[in-house]
């Protein structure tokens, strides 16, 4: 009796969810605020060899909260990568109902994923507008304390793996064009298809990229015990533009990244009514 109720519970909150307007508008804001996101981060990583800065996605974020407009601009940033966080708890615990078996489970386990990054999109975005300041210690520091954990190598390890997994598995998921499901009927069917099936591509394939740069780096660093040679964004891109043609890489992936804020905005547009649940 008690799991069937929990079973209607569910099928219940999926529905209301997916019907709902005013939900719906929420979530395609803070898809809009997840693509500006990008554009920042494009924008400073080409910079990197343009402008010859130092810093990519944290600094200009610092930037940009020392505008006049930027607190306000960051909080409803913050706003609306928490509601992003609420969408994406939802089908962590009660969507991809058209599914079934280990592939709902699947689909489930990468949305609870998804509801830890907007979530500390969401944390460190709002910290920074009503602070002041980047919050929490930098990628560098966090390999400096585990390296000097007993098993930290280990710990270091598994995590570049994840993070060379998690790029390798998005540069697919770009190439196959399976976010094309992510997308209404219009979209996959009108003239718009084909921009928005390339910057989705060129997008995920960009930001799959740049997260195999990092998971490399980080296992780098974990085998040569130099927590020196591990980092975010800035310093693996900062590595990259060392060897050869790697300014040229990097500006590629400065522009897939924008290329996926652009699909972002394309998504907010044209979110499919089902996917408000998956």
């Amino acid at each position: 009796m008690n799991a069937s109720r929990v079973h209607v519970s569910a099928r219940t909150v999926e529905r209301t969810a997916r019907r709902s307007t005013t939900f719906d508008a929420l979530v395609r804001a803070g898809l809009v605020g997840y693509g500006l996101l990008h554009l920042v981060i494009g924008a400073a990583t080409v910079s990197l060899v343009v402008g010859h800065d130092r810093t990519t996605s944290r600094g200009a974020l610092d930037r940009l909260a020392a505008q006049t407009y930027g607190v306000p601009l960051l909080l409803g940033l913050a706003a609306g990568f928490a509601v992003l966080t609420f969408w994406q708890t939802i089908a962590a615990l009660v969507g991809y109902r058209h599914l079934s078996g280990r592939r709902r489970q699947v689909m489930r386990f990468g949305a609870a994923c998804r509801v830890v990054t907007y979530g500390y999109l969401a944390f460190s975005t709002a910290h920074l507008a009503l602070a002041g300041r980047s919050s929490g210690s930098s990628p560098r520091q966090t390999s400096a304390g585990l390296l000097a954990e007993p098993v930290g190598r280990v710990l270091l390890g598994a995590g570049g793996l994840v993070a060379a997994g998690v790029g390798i598995g998005l540069a697919i998921f770009g190439l196959r064009r399976e976010f094309v499901d992510q997308l209404d009927e219009e979209a996959r069917t009108s003239s718009r298809r084909l921009p928005i099936v390339l910057v989705g591509q060129v997008g995920y394939v960009a930001k799959g990229l740049a997260f195999l740069i990092i998971g490399v780096l980080i296992c780098w660093a974990a085998v040569g015990d130099n927590p020196r040679k591990a980092g975010g964004l800035d310093q693996s891109l900062a590595h990259l533009i060392q060897v050869p043609l790697g300014a040229v890489a990097v500006v590629a992936i400065g522009a897939g990244i924008a290329c996926f804020g652009f699909y972002l905005f394309a998504r907010a547009r044209h979110l499919a009514p089902r996917t408000l649940t998956s």
